[in-house]
């Protein structure tokens, strides 16, 4: 069906595919020995379904957490999460910061005032989102697991705790390579 050329070629990046890669071992994926990697095109939108589908399927559910306090589990009500990443220049029309925050736990409400650990003050969480491709949709609800993306003016650093009471920190950040 594909004619000769194209048969060629596709047998010559399977065998390279089978002779580099490994095989995908979920236990060592979860220690952070390995990483999956997918194939497709989201230029095209090629592949982009199956992998969305495959990475919610693969990645760990919320889990309990290490603080300078103690354990934080994902079920607790009280609000806490940490900051991941700042990234600036993301808008080409504006000069702007945005803070990532993983919601470790609690419910994360819109516009609501946390104690910031590393501040020692209250800061007032707003105009919060979450963003997709090139898209951005206002946040005003998020739980743990989600990431919610802050406009920055400069007050958020890697590593930030941001929890509703009592102060506390958070005793690392996962570093990702």
């Amino acid at each position: 069906l594909l004619g000769e050329e194209q048969a060629r070629n596709l047998r010559d990046e399977v065998e390279l595919l089978q002779g580099a890669g490994d095989d995908f071992d979920r236990a060592r994926f979860l220690k952070g020995e390995i990483s999956p990697v997918f194939f497709g095109s989201a230029l095209t939108n090629f592949g982009v379904e199956p992998f969305l589908e495959d990475f919610r399927d693969i990645c760990p559910k919320p889990g309990p957490r290490e603080t300078s306090l103690g354990t934080v589990r994902p079920d607790e009500d009280r609000f806490t999460a940490f900051v991941f990443k700042v990234q600036a220049n993301m808008d080409p029309s504006h000069r702007d910061r945005i803070a990532f925050m993983r919601v470790c736990s609690g419910k994360f409400e819109g516009g609501m005032r946390v104690p910031h650990y590393r501040l020692g003050e209250k800061v007032r969480l707003a105009r919060a989102e979450q963003l997709f491709a090139d898209s951005r949709q206002t946040v005003m609800e998020a739980w743990a697991g989600d990431i919610v993306g802050l406009h920055d003016p400069g007050l958020f650093r890697i590593g930030d705790t941001l929890a509703s009471e009592p102060k506390l920190s958070f005793d690392s950040v996962p570093r990702f390579s």
